[in-house]
């Protein structure tokens, strides 16, 4: 529910009530308060179609030049309505000039979006390097970068040029200031090694996809429901993990790593048009439309926009197939080897493992080893990394000899 607070100059709230009546609005869902320094009329945005009643109310008397009159549209936190029938049978969404505000808040630059920015880079790129999970977190939770997708999503279904331009700069904005203190961070912190944290980045599959579209969805539908994103906001901005994306890029920038740099650019864009794309259509199929003169030209707009999304979506889903397919079939069976031969090894200094190779079903495990290394504990080691692997594979062990010279 919202509510409506319309004041009108003294006398004009007895015309306003008229026009209500003109609109059908039930005499239950609103008041009138009169008074000699102005009217206020106070109307329950609970039934009915809300951009439609704010259309022809705003049409019909100037609340944007007239300085006697202004309109406050305000989200209660407790709402007990007189009907409950009504309220379940009706269809309640936020108002267009909410999402509008919202929109144009979360999408402008100004010095409090820049320093967040600047701030939250800071902590997720450290987050990183060191693989803490929590602290990546906390980077992602203050991280503003949310606001202006939901921003350009909003400018689309109302056909707001502005509005998506506005959305556009702040995003690329954020890029460009994530990626350069990673790049900083990366260049300047001694023996920053690729932790797991980054390697999850370099090597984004189609369950990313997925995850930021469910993402998206959550977002827009809380705010389309509510007028507000409410606490669900930090879930989605944790679930979409744009500014660790980000971050990574910068890193892999000052290692030159190529690989990095590749991967974690398809995610941030798999990301960006997962987000981008669930927006929209939550947007657009909860009703969410533009006032009636712009009707046509957003109608436009949204279908160059949906089609555009999906069809970048479906090509960016070939290499992030492709690379599920590396990262299921290679790099996992890899990452469980080496975590079985670590875990045995791991109080013994003479053995380090050089390379994991798989061919097809056949995996080589190239270890240096001192010559005391015994069949017997190969053979347990062989055992245990098979049942791991539900005995899809044929393990081989390559023994690389270490001796020790005394001079």
């Amino acid at each position: 529910m919202q509510i409506v607070h319309a004041v009108f100059r003294p006398g004009e709230g007895k015309e306003a009530v008229k026009f209500l009546n003109t609109l059908g609005v039930d005499i239950q869902d609103y008041k009138l308060i009169k008074s000699e320094t102005g009217d206020l009329l106070i109307i329950n945005l609970l039934y009915g179609d809300a951009d439609i009643l704010l259309d022809n109310l705003m049409s019909r008397f100037d609340f944007k030049g007239d300085k006697e009159r202004s309109l406050i549209i305000f989200t209660p936190d407790t709402v007990i309505p007189r009907d409950r029938k009504k309220v379940r049978k009706a269809n309640f969404h936020a108002s267009r000039e909410s999402l509008i505000t919202f929109a144009q808040e979360k999408s402008g630059i100004n010095s409090e979006y820049v320093f967040l920015v600047i701030f939250s880079s800071i902590i997720t790129s450290l987050g990183l390097i060191l693989d803490n999970v929590a602290v990546i977190v906390g980077g992602m939770v203050i991280a503003p970068v949310l606001g202006p997708i939901l921003g350009i999503t909003i400018g689309i279904v109302l056909g707001d040029n502005k509005l998506i331009r506005k959305g556009i700069a702040a995003e690329i904005l954020a890029v460009v200031l994530a990626v350069v203190v990673g790049a900083i961070f990366g260049l300047f912190i001694p023996n920053v090694d690729i932790t797991s944290s980054l390697r999850i980045r370099m090597y984004p599959t189609l369950a990313d996809l997925f995850i930021a579209m469910a993402a998206g969805a959550a977002g827009a539908y809380s705010l389309v429901k509510r007028g507000q994103p409410g606490s669900g906001l930090v879930g989605v901005m944790v679930a979409a993990a744009l500014l660790p994306v980000m971050s990574t890029i910068g890193i892999g920038l000052s290692f030159g790593y190529t690989t990095m740099i590749i991967g974690a650019s398809l995610l941030l864009a798999g990301n960006y048009l997962s987000l981008l794309l669930a927006t929209l259509i939550v947007f657009y199929f909860k009703g969410v439309r533009p006032q009636m003169w712009y009707e046509v030209k957003a109608q436009k707009i949204v279908k160059k926009s949906m089609v555009f999304f999906v069809i970048s979506v479906i090509l960016l889903s070939v290499p992030l197939g492709i690379l599920t397919v590396h990262q299921f079939y290679i790099e996992k069976p890899k990452d469980i080897i080496k975590s079985v031969i670590k875990e045995r090894l791991v109080m013994d200094w003479s053995y380090r493992i050089e390379d994991i190779e798989i061919q097809g079903k056949l995996i080589n495990a190239y270890l240096y080893a001192d010559e005391s290394i015994s069949t017997d504990f190969l053979n347990d080691i062989k055992k245990e990394i098979s049942d791991k692997l539900n005995n899809e594979y044929s393990i081989n062990f390559k023994i690389i000899p270490i001796k020790e010279i005394k001079t």
